[in-house]
């Protein structure tokens, strides 16, 4: 272990870190996943605020979880704050600062090395989570998250310290094994190099802890975390022997028959957990935008290309049409003779608008597909009497992502009904607009109290009409930035609860009478939800 960071391997590793310019926004984006605390009213709130300003990541973690934790819980998950409810905080925040640390090194990557070590390190994740099927006492979620960063020493040395890592690998090819090529290179592991960068960067205790036992020499193998360490370490070694290219098929399936011993498994059930993880790796390397033909990898897990399928049947190549008239088209680099036109046309304008239209029209199923998913899952969660402020933020989730707002944020009235006050929502400076979107409901005819009294919508345009900027104070305006906003009320019972707030910060899209369509259908789920929580916390 390394002791108060004296190892010299260490202290390279630190000055390699502290000399990249991503560490800074990279550590920040960690660190605000990493800062908040559990509370059962505020965590789906806030974990799933930071995801969704992140479209990428938001595509990643709902692809995820709905391709690898699908077959335990037998539905599709459409919203990061849905992945919250089903899964649990930590295991959404864990996964996120995984993918995080992956994204950081993939992206800004030149090793096509490092892209097989991610490559070996979710599929060890997928192959951990596949056996669980035949260890049912151990959880298919908790145990991906943990496999996922079971190698993450070996990756933060192959980024950081490339050269002392280039002299392990030349060593291992010579015979010697990895952690003793590791220890006389680095006079230390590269588990403990990757375990003390975690802690360096305030990763959670109990995933630091978890790695660190996973990796000690010591560790039983009794209990819950013993069968947790005895299935990674099998799950990492299958998918070291399936990504080997070097390996003899019968010496692959030699090694696959000792671990399934090991693990207790009979030789069909280990064959159909392969192939379940092959499939789902190649799932897994579209989200994570990898290439696996470009990789050294074994050609068991190497998608082809159809031209070389279709090479390998001996189908020839298929060849372009010739238009009338056209003659053989010139090579590469050659001129076009003086005055000649090109051998394919320009495309008619009329088909290029009917493309875009098409386009406009998929786009919009798309978004209409994705508003009755959510409107699915709010009533999943009724049903089920999820907490009502986990329904109220899948609805503020559908809003933004669904119809597309700038911000959008739940407003409570208290229990006086003197004030409302904006108590959570989504977007880009949300947290400094709550602050302000506490007003009276008597007195100044703001916005929200004629929206409250009269029980309907209220449309604040003040580039369009002047008088529109007196409802609201002018401190909203300099803190918002918003061009348009709607206020839309939330009556229970004719009784008076809450309402929601949406923008629009651009004047080239203002909020349509389609746009107030659809909202209406979230605000009537609201209200329903609302109806229903007869114990609601909201005011906490």
């Amino acid at each position: 272990m390394i002791e108060n960071h004296v190892s010299p391997a260490y202290s390279a590793l630190q000055r390699a870190i502290n000399a990249d310019p991503s560490i800074p926004a990279f550590t920040a984006n960690i660190q605000e996943l990493l800062s908040i605390q559990d509370n059962p009213y505020k965590t789906v709130n806030a974990v799933s605020s930071i995801i969704l300003r992140d479209l990428s990541l938001t595509t990643q973690i709902l692809k995820i979880v709905n391709s690898i934790f699908f077959q335990t819980y037998q539905r599709q998950v459409h919203t990061v704050s849905n992945a919250v409810m089903v899964l649990g905080f930590d295991r959404v925040r864990d996964l996120a600062v995984g993918l995080r640390l992956f994204e950081h090194f993939n992206s800004s990557a030149p090793l096509a090395q490092l892209k097989e070590l991610i490559v070996l390190s979710f599929l060890t994740a997928i192959e951990a989570q596949e056996l669980t099927m035949e260890a049912p006492n151990l959880k298919a979620e908790e145990v991906f998250i943990t496999a996922l960063l079971f190698n993450i020493g070996e990756i933060i040395v192959a980024y950081y310290l490339p050269e002392p890592y280039r002299r392990i690998r030349d060593r291992q090819e010579k015979g010697e094994a990895q952690s003793e090529a590791a220890q006389q290179v680095l006079q230390t592991s590269m588990e403990e190099l990757g375990l003390a960068t975690l802690r360096d960067w305030n990763m959670p205790d109990s995933m630091v802890k978890k790695l660190a036992y996973l990796h000690s020499a010591s560790a039983s193998s009794a209990g819950p975390e013993g069968r947790l360490r005895k299935l990674i370490k099998a799950a990492f070694d299958l998918s070291r022997n399936l990504l080997d290219p070097q390996i003899e098929p019968e010496e692959r399936q030699e090694k696959e028959e000792k671990v399934g011993q090991r693990l207790g498994l009979n030789p069909q059930s280990l064959g159909r957990t392969l192939t379940s993880s092959k499939k789902r790796l190649h799932e897994m390397t579209q989200i994570l935008r990898i290439d696996l033909r470009q990789l050294d990898i074994s050609d068991t897990l190497r998608l082809k290309d159809v031209r070389e399928v279709k090479a390998a049947a001996g189908a020839p190549p298929s060849a372009k049409p010739v238009l009338p008239g056209a003659g053989p088209a010139p090579q590469a680099g050659a001129p076009i003779p003086p005055g000649a036109e090109p051998s394919v046309p320009p495309e008619p304008k009329p088909v290029k608008a009917a493309a875009a239209a098409a386009d406009a029209q998929s786009e919009d199923l798309k978004t209409l597909q994705f508003l009755y998913q959510v409107v699915e899952e709010v009533n999943q969660a009724l049903v089920s009497q999820a907490p009502i402020n986990q329904v109220l933020l899948t609805i503020l989730e559908g809003i933004f992502r669904g119809i597309k707002f700038d911000r959008v944020v739940f407003l409570l009235v208290n229990p006086q009904r003197t004030w409302i006050t904006g108590r959570f929502g989504l977007g880009d400076g949300v947290e400094e607009l709550l602050p302000v979107l506490h007003l009276p409901l008597k007195g100044d005819g703001n916005a929200f109290a004629l929206a409250m009294e009269e029980n309907r919508e209220c449309l604040v345009n003040p580039h369009r009409h002047a008088a529109d900027r007196s409802l609201v104070a002018e401190k909203f305006w300099e803190v918002s930035g918003s061009h348009t906003f709607l206020a839309v009320p939330l009556h229970v019972e004719q009784i008076p609860i809450g309402a929601f707030f949406v923008d629009r910060l651009d004047a080239t899209l203002p909020i349509s009478d389609e746009d107030r369509r659809r909202l209406r259908i979230f605000r009537d789920l609201t209200i329903i939800a609302l109806r229903l929580s007869k114990k609601a916390k909201i005011y906490e």
